[in-house]
């Protein structure tokens, strides 16, 4: 747990702090206006599960970008393969965040989310750094940071609220958890570390590249029979 806030405030513990109070508040929200808006879309009572859940994948997406905005930081669009969904990944110190759901607060996110959406190569989540590189060469987003997870587990009992909001991070399979943060938790211990004795961002210098997992790409066709 310590490792995650390191890697989140490595920047700057103050965007961080300021981008988990911003998400989970626009996620809580996000979650309501799903549920209201969805009542008034579905043709009828059967559609609205469906709808409902659209709705929060959209919204969702909204709220992650709201967040990185309001801190300062840097998001991306990326888009899936094969085409047809965008979702957004956020600069958040050492870390690239998504925003995803998992049906239990223990379960990884759906084969849909990690194997076909995240397994796109991407462009640099930096490109003033490589301004003149060869343009060839296409990094994927997760060797450029620690990858994560910004994680809603939806409450059943109530659809307009979410169980549970938490940062996770996966293993380089996307196959579990190495480590997950209430989102509670994670702004107890940033706002901690600002009132420190000394705040000062970590250089990285204690955290070597070579210690964390980077994201296997699949084959072009590979996975693509997953719903």
């Amino acid at each position: 747990m310590s490792r995650m806030i390191e890697l989140l405030a490595e920047r700057g513990a103050a965007p961080a702090r300021d981008f988990v109070l911003a998400w989970g508040e626009g996620r809580n929200t996000s979650w309501m206006n799903a549920a209201r808006e969805a009542t008034t879309r579905c043709g009828s009572i059967d559609h609205l599960p469906q709808i409902r859940g659209q709705l929060r994948f959209h919204l969702g997406e909204v709220a992650i970008a709201n967040a990185a905005e309001k801190a300062g930081l840097g998001f991306i669009p990326i888009k899936s393969r094969p085409p047809g969904g965008v979702f957004n990944v956020a600069r958040v110190g050492r870390f690239a965040l998504a925003s995803v759901v998992v049906r239990e607060k223990y379960s990884i996110p759906r084969p849909s989310v990690t194997r076909l959406m995240l397994g796109q190569a991407n462009k640099d989540l930096e490109p003033q750094t490589n301004l003149f590189a060869d343009p060839s060469v296409v990094r994927p987003a997760a060797e450029l940071a620690y990858f994560g997870c910004a994680i809603a587990v939806p409450w059943r009992k109530d659809p307009t609220v979410p169980a549970a909001l938490a940062l996770g991070a996966l293993n380089a399979d996307l196959t579990e958890w190495i480590e997950w943060i209430p989102l509670h938790c994670a702004y107890a211990l940033l706002q901690e570390r600002l009132d420190s004795a000394d705040p000062t961002p970590s250089r990285g210098t204690d955290i070597p590249d070579n210690v964390f997992p980077r994201l296997r790409l699949p084959k072009a066709g590979e996975g693509e029979d997953i719903a």
